[in-house]
């Protein structure tokens, strides 16, 4: 279940930017909200997030898949209120998220193929597109986001927002499995688009299950 938490979690709660952001838009989709009021170029980086972030489950879920408990964890997740936020800078090695022995003991094999596959330029922007909301070091918004920052950007220092007053809840990778069927929705519906848009041939072929002729014709015609 879709809950305003989780959405947030995933993206990011109301009035966290004074200005529009990709996050923003791709928040918007998920509830099916109309976007038209934004610019094409923030449109299009909201796709580019759409795409990472299911590719990104989808690795994990083939990691996880063995782990049954995980599926439904988020039901037993405490879910603290949100507070205000300010920017920080913090080096994401530092981002938390809530581990469990189970998936200690796995190698994420798929999901360390696919953020592989990721230019550090093109992670860099994701991270401006979504910057992490945190609670001391642990994710509590744009948590996929912090997650691919902590595990390309190690030793970077990036921009986050800090709430004011620590809250939990604290997210496990698989709370956010239950998004799949709508990201995989919006990505057949703009799978070209998300191939247009993407910043090289080899990023569109990350992001998309197309085979490498299929992308370049697309790129070609655009």
């Amino acid at each position: 279940m879709m809950t305003p938490l989780l959405i947030d979690a995933l993206t990011i709660s109301e009035g966290r930017f004074k200005k529009p952001c990709p996050v923003l838009v791709l928040k918007m989709m998920l509830l099916n909200e109309e976007t038209s009021s934004f610019s094409e170029e923030i449109k299009n980086q909201a796709l580019l997030l759409l795409a990472i972030y299911r590719k990104l489950l989808l690795a994990v879920d083939m990691d996880l898949f063995k782990v049954k408990t995980l599926k439904n964890s988020v039901k037993r997740r405490h879910w603290g209120k949100v507070d205000k936020a300010q920017d920080k800078m913090v080096v994401a090695d530092q981002l938390r998220l809530k581990h469990l022995d189970l998936e200690e003991m796995i190698l994420f094999l798929n999901t360390q193929h696919f953020l592989k596959k990721l230019p550090i330029s093109f992670v860099q922007k994701l991270v401006d597109w979504a910057p992490p909301v945190v609670s001391g070091t642990f994710l509590i918004e744009n948590v996929l986001a912090g997650y691919i920052a902590q595990k390309l950007l190690p030793l970077e220092r990036i921009k986050v927002k800090e709430l004011g007053k620590s809250v939990q809840p604290y997210f496990h990778l698989a709370d956010f499995f239950v998004f799949l069927p709508r990201l995989e929705e919006l990505y057949q519906k703009h799978q070209q688009q998300i191939v247009r848009v993407a910043p090289t041939a080899e990023v569109a072929l990350a992001l998309t299950d197309l085979k490498k002729a299929r992308v370049y014709r697309i790129r070609s015609s655009s």
